[in-house]
């Protein structure tokens, strides 16, 4: 029996998301019902459920004797009720390429240019709870003056307001280690990326 959604049915409808009851049968046939957070369909993409959206894995490489870092923001998240130290991210505009979304949320959200090199295909963001899906595109940040000195920066558009972060990647697990100690909440795609650098480099593949 292969699993499938036989029918939607919409519990509530907002600005932003929505509140669905997947009915679907599972490998053994049973009819079961499973609640899920929705985001509408975005013209232009092809009808494939949920808005598209980019998380940029930036990433900065300094003049010696100052690591190459990741760039990162810190912003306030209602749905959490705390900051939290994520990659720069947001929605693909209409006529948009995942690699100009890219580009233009990282300009937006950190002030910084770059250019693309690796663009992953639609990954979950929480596959047990909503249909959201992400693209998770590398870019390679230009050298600016003022990040091969200690850097701060604050940006944000349409209210919002991120504080820009340049973390070294040889200490990036320390690093968000100590956010977390202090109340912030570190996202999942960043802690992941952290531990997989670390991995790398205790199994000398780095």
């Amino acid at each position: 029996m292969v699993c499938c959604v036989e029918k939607v049915e919409v519990l509530a409808e907002g600005k932003w998301l929505s509140l669905h009851r997947h009915h679907w049968r599972d490998h053994a046939g049973n009819l079961r019902a499973w609640e899920v957070a929705s985001c509408p369909t975005k013209a232009g993409d092809g009808g494939r459920k949920g808005r598209r959206c980019v998380a940029v894995v930036a990433t900065l490489s300094r003049p010696h004797p100052l690591p190459p870092a990741l760039v990162l923001v810190k912003q306030f998240r209602p749905a959490l009720d705390t900051h939290t130290i994520e990659l720069p991210a947001g929605l693909v505009e209409e006529g948009e390429s995942p690699q100009e979304a890219a580009v233009r949320e990282l300009k937006e959200e950190t002030g910084l240019g770059g250019s693309v090199f690796i663009t992953s295909p639609d990954v979950a963001l929480d596959p047990g709870t909503s249909d959201g899906t992400v693209q998770l595109v590398a870019v390679k940040v230009k050298c600016e003056a003022e990040a091969e000195s200690p850097f701060h920066r604050v940006c944000g558009v349409d209210g919002e307001h991120t504080e820009v972060l340049l973390l070294p990647l040889p200490t990036l697990q320390t690093s968000l280690a100590e956010f977390a100690a202090n109340g912030f909440l570190v996202d999942s795609r960043v802690e992941a990326l952290a531990i997989g650098l670390s991995l790398s480099v205790a199994s000398g593949t780095e």
